[in-house]
C-alpha cells in the first residue's frame, strides 16, 4: 500500500506539469516574474492567446538571497496563460526532495510588460506563495511579492532595474540590478530551431538581518522576513533588526535550445554573498537549473 501510494503521488505530480508554471529558480529572476520567462516573452509567433506548460528541476531554489528549499534539490511544474504577449497569469507547484507533503508549496502570479521603444520597457508583477501549515515553521509563512522593473537596452548590454516589496508579517524592500548580453545562433532545422545565450551579472540589495549580542558584537545575516527566526540555544543574542544593504552577486549563463513549440533551458549559476554568518548563512557557490517549456496553443 505504501509503495502504491508513492507511485500515485509521483503520477499526480507529473500530471501537474500540464498545469503549473515554473517559479523563481534563479536569483536573476527573483525581482521579476517568478520563473524564466525569456522563452515566452521572446516568442516571435504572435497570437492573442497563448498557453504554456513547463516542468523543471534544480539543485537549490534561491529567492531574495536565501534558500527556500533548505539547500535541497527540487522539482517544479507549471502552466502559464499569455494575452497579447504582454499579460501573463501563472500557477506553479514545487516538490522538495525529502520533504512531505509532496507539493511543498504553490504560487500564483500576474505579470504585465510593455515595450515603449527599442531601448526602454517596463514590467510589473504580483505573486503569492503558500506552504502547507505543517511546513510553515521550516520553510516559510505565506507571503506576497510586488515588483516593478524597468529595462534599458544599451546595445552592448541590457540592464534591468527592479524594485520589489515583500509583504508578510512585515514589509521589506529589495532592489536588483541585472546586466545581461543576449545573443543567439542562426536558425537551423529548416528554420525551426536556434540556440540562445543570456550571460548576466546580478546585484541584489535588500534587508539584511542585523543581530546584536550582549557583548556588543553586531552581525549581519540572511534571514528573509518570510522565514522564522532560528532559535539558537545558549546564545548571547540581544536583539534582531533589519538593515538595508548589499546582499549578494550572482553570475549565470542560461543556454536555451528551441525547436518549434518546445524549448529547454539549462542555467548554471554562481552566487557570492556579501557577508558571512554561521547562524544565518547566505547561499554561496554553484547552483544548476534545467527547465522545459511546451507551447500548447
Amino acid at each position: 500500500m505504501t509503495c502504491c501510494g508513492k507511485y500515485i503521488r509521483i503520477l499526480t505530480f507529473a500530471l501537474l506539469a500540464s498545469g503549473f508554471h515554473i517559479m523563481a529558480f534563479s536569483q536573476s529572476d527573483t525581482l521579476v516574474q517568478p520563473g524564466k520567462n525569456s522563452t515566452i516573452e521572446n516568442d516571435s509567433t504572435y497570437t492573442i492567446h497563448s498557453l504554456y506548460s513547463s516542468i523543471g528541476s534544480g539543485s537549490n531554489m534561491i529567492f531574495l538571497g536565501s534558500t527556500i528549499s533548505r539547500d535541497k534539490p527540487f522539482y517544479s511544474a507549471a502552466v502559464t496563460y499569455g494575452y497579447k504577449n504582454s499579460f501573463y497569469a501563472s500557477a506553479s507547484a514545487s516538490h522538495i526532495i525529502g520533504v512531505n507533503p509532496y507539493a511543498a508549496f504553490y504560487s500564483l502570479s500576474l505579470n504585465y510588460s510593455h515595450v515603449f521603444n527599442s531601448w526602454f520597457d517596463i514590467s510589473s508583477s504580483i505573486a503569492g506563495y503558500k506552504a502547507p501549515s505543517s511546513l510553515q515553521e521550516t520553510l516559510f509563512s505565506d507571503f506576497a511579492f510586488i515588483n516593478l522593473t524597468t529595462g534599458f537596452d544599451w546595445k552592448l548590454i541590457y540592464t534591468k532595474l527592479s524594485f520589489g516589496e515583500l509583504i508578510s508579517d512585515d514589509r521589506h524592500g529589495y532592489i536588483q540590478v541585472r546586466n545581461s548580453r543576449y545573443f543567439e545562433t542562426p536558425e537551423f532545422f529548416s528554420g525551426k530551431s536556434k540556440i540562445s545565450f543570456d550571460p548576466n551579472i546580478n546585484i541584489l540589495f535588500g534587508d539584511l538581518l542585523k543581530i546584536e549580542t550582549t557583548t556588543g558584537l553586531t552581525k549581519l545575516g540572511s534571514s528573509p522576513p518570510f522565514r522564522h527566526f532560528k532559535k539558537i540555544p545558549n546564545s548571547t543574542i540581544k536583539s534582531y533588526s533589519y538593515k538595508f544593504g548589499l546582499m549578494d552577486f550572482e553570475f549565470s549563463l542560461p543556454v536555451t535550445f528551441s525547436y518549434d513549440k518546445f524549448s529547454i533551458e539549462a542555467e548554471p549559476s554562481y552566487i557570492l554573498p556579501s557577508f558571512s554568518n554561521s547562524d544565518y548563512p547566505a547561499p554561496e557557490g554553484f547552483t544548476f537549473f534545467i527547465n522545459a517549456f511546451f507551447r500548447i496553443l
